[in-house]
């Protein structure tokens, strides 16, 4: 089914069915996706000009799929997330293992056979030509939110039931998994939990959720909320609500990984700090970029101490100029459709 936003537009489309499997099931994931680009496979024809592909654990087989029917035409990978790196840094897989290198290789085959490769971060680059990609072969292009201006006057009635102004409100709101180290929330609401007038809050779903639901009643952590996922359109809402915004990672991950929320997080009026090691490239630049704060990922005393500084820092400085130069939804889009169109320069 095409999105309602392309209604308009002459574009068509093949369905073909598709269950994701559970995100902690890394076996299930990567058989459901090689299941999905068999299922392809059946339906690609020769005569594209251009094939785009979306971010996969089985780049190898997908582009086996492309080429067996079209050698010469250009593909574009799109790299959002960088396996099996991420799975190794999760600790789900020994980067010594056979089932590593076998599963890089793979990946790095699709690489190889691709024209051209966007990632969405200068970290994730690095991971990419350190495993073997080459560096001209690859373009950074940030994620972006809904729209090309920071949020300004947000309306954030909808959110209003979550956040009582009376408190410093503290927040993560996303996913909560492996990847994401949301327990570094619950650990910095145990330290401060005296600290009468801050209150942190936990947006969203996921498989470690009852997990910290249970570590916070556990630890008798009274400062701390958890609430349902947000729809995606009360998400400037949320992130403006907030008097600070916590993206965290687990340790390394972010030469893997960068969440997609960030663009939106940076587009609104509220600080973020970036609590996923201080050694990351994109970090860095968004420390001088939009005053972010970049803290190491597993650090909760880091945490704490930033939320305290944060708490009592008025006004907070406009850092829409960082947002509006890279995360642009017509500018990147527009970066977008040049490379698959124009790969390499062509």
């Amino acid at each position: 089914m095409i999105p309602e936003k392309l209604s308009g537009y002459p574009v068509t489309t093949d369905v073909i069915p598709f269950q994701p499997a559970d995100k902690g099931n890394l076996i299930a994931r990567y058989l459901t996706e090689m299941k999905y680009v068999r299922q392809c496979g059946k339906v690609i024809k020769a005569g594209y000009d251009a094939v785009f592909i979306q971010s996969n654990y089985v780049a190898g087989f997908a582009l086996n799929a492309i080429r067996r029917k079209m050698p010469d035409v250009p593909v574009t990978f799109n790299v959002q997330d960088v396996f099996p790196y991420n799975a190794m840094y999760s600790g789900k897989v020994s980067k010594k293992s056979i089932v590593f290198k076998t599963l890089a290789f793979l990946q790095r085959r699709g690489y190889k056979r691709s024209t051209s490769i966007i990632t969405i971060s200068e970290d994730m680059k690095e991971t990419l030509v350190s495993d073997g990609t080459p560096a001209d072969k690859i373009k950074v292009i940030y994620n972006w939110s809904y729209q090309d201006e920071p949020y300004k006057d947000v309306d954030i009635s909808p959110v209003g039931h979550i956040f009582n102004k009376e408190y410093f409100n503290v927040t993560y709101a996303g996913n909560i998994g492996v990847m994401q180290n949301v327990e570094l929330i619950v650990e910095a609401a145990r330290i401060l939990k005296d600290e009468k007038d801050v209150w942190f809050h936990i947006i969203g779903n996921g498989l470690y959720k009852e997990r910290l639901q249970t570590m916070a009643s556990e630890k008798e952590i009274t400062n701390i909320s958890f609430w349902p996922l947000q729809p995606p359109e009360l998400s400037p809402a949320v992130y403006s609500a907030s008097d600070v915004n916590v993206i965290p990672l687990v340790k390394e991950t972010y030469k893997t990984a960068l969440p997609s929320k960030t663009a939106t997080c940076l587009a609104c009026p509220t600080p973020v700090i970036l609590a996923i090691g201080k050694k990351s490239v994109f970090g860095q630049k968004a420390v001088k970029g939009a005053n972010c704060r970049l803290i190491d990922a597993n650090r909760a005393d880091e945490l704490v101490d930033v939320i305290l500084k944060l708490k009592g820092w008025d006004p907070h400085p406009d850092t829409g100029d960082f947002f509006t130069k890279y995360c642009s939804i017509s500018q990147n889009s527009e970066e977008y459709a040049d490379i698959i169109t124009k790969p390499n320069g062509r």
